[in-house]
């Protein structure tokens, strides 16, 4: 994929793998799992927050955006813009069904139980 993308592809790649470097330097100071929750959590240790809302999400979102075909195919309206968001709303939707929740609002969805590459 990034060879085919070029440069950008790469560059893609690059900027996601810094990311996740220094979330991980980030968690890497912990010395047993009550540091980890410690480090993890953004109210003791801001540090995790703008790594996670500077660096990770930027990188995800342009790696998702940059996938994505303009438009998705729409029973009402025969064609609707995508975007990065809406792949997180049909994950989401996805995990709420696989869940038990048929839409119905009985499913309960776990922050973090799964993790899906679109």
């Amino acid at each position: 994929w990034a060879e085919a993308r070029g440069g950008q592809g790469e560059a893609l790649l690059i900027a996601l793998s810094a990311a996740v470097d220094k979330i991980i330097a980030h968690f890497s100071a912990a010395r047993n799992l009550v540091q980890k929750a410690q480090l993890g959590d953004s109210r003791l240790s801001p540090d995790v927050g703008y790594l996670l809302l500077h660096t990770l999400c930027p990188a995800l979102y342009a790696l998702v955006e940059d996938g994505l075909k303009p438009f998705q195919k729409d029973v009402i309206t025969g064609q609707r813009k995508n975007s990065p968001w809406s792949v997180v709303e049909a994950s989401v939707k996805t995990d709420r069904l696989a869940l038990g929740g048929g839409g119905g609002g009985k499913g309960v969805l776990h922050p973090f139980s799964t993790v899906r590459v679109l």
